[in-house]
């Protein structure tokens, strides 16, 4: 029997320390957005009409990329874009094997997920773009008694499933489970669903979120909106 693998998912997990006084720039400024998250009413209220209609808690209706200006933390925002399109271009040449990934024209969209003791991430993936950057600002020290039962358990670790179908059994081995930790750092396809489990740590825990899409060697400038 020959087995061989195709198409395969590539996931990258790498560490980014940031410096300190960028990331604590970047930690408040998460806080201040965090904190006016009960103005979305007013800033965007579209989309607070159809978050109420769905039912659904959102607080990252906003691009820290493109409002950088808007911001006394703009240096911090910008050292981590171009740190965030490094890691990226990176990814694409040794994931995908795309040689001219320092030429691609990229567009994205950058935010936080803030969360306390008792929050998680339910299951979803990433509509519309490429691939997601998931970069751990804080992860605060912790006693978590569900931590080493098996690799799925941890307080928040991030848990990636796998897109292939399945067979029956065993049906637990389609989930990569990667423990989070301060300045950890993940790229993966935004169609791969994810989700976490619940933080059982004290403090605030904070990530930055950026989803990448490719804008060139595409037809996506011909792409207009239409009259019907």
């Amino acid at each position: 029997m020959k087995i061989t693998n195709h198409w395969v998912t590539p996931i990258a997990e790498f560490d980014l320390a940031l410096p300190q006084p960028m990331r604590q720039q970047l930690m408040a400024l998460l806080q201040r957005k965090e904190a006016d998250r009960d103005k979305l009413s007013e800033s965007s209220p579209d989309f607070f009409r159809f978050m109420q209609s769905k039912q659904f808690y959102a607080s990252t209706h906003y691009n820290l990329f493109s409002e950088a200006n808007q911001h006394p933390e703009k240096n911090a925002i910008l050292s981590f874009e171009l740190l965030a399109c490094n890691a990226y271009r990176q990814y694409l040449r040794q994931a995908l094997n795309i040689e001219q990934a320092d030429e691609l024209k990229l567009v994205g969209r950058c935010f936080g997920n803030v969360q306390i003791t008792g929050g998680r991430t339910f299951p979803h993936y990433h509509q519309s773009v490429d691939h997601v950057l998931i970069h751990y600002l804080d992860i605060p020290d912790h006693n978590d008694p569900e931590l080493g039962k098996s690799h799925r358990h941890g307080t928040h670790a991030l848990l990636l499933q796998d897109p292939r179908g399945a067979v029956n059994y065993p049906y637990w081995e389609k989930v990569l489970s990667i423990a989070p930790c301060t300045g950890k750092t993940i790229i993966h396809p935004a169609y791969v669903w994810h989700e976490t489990n619940p933080y059982r740590g004290q403090g605030t825990r904070m990530c930055l979120v950026v989803n990448f899409q490719i804008a060139s060697h595409s037809y996506i400038e011909l792409h207009k909106e239409l009259r019907f």
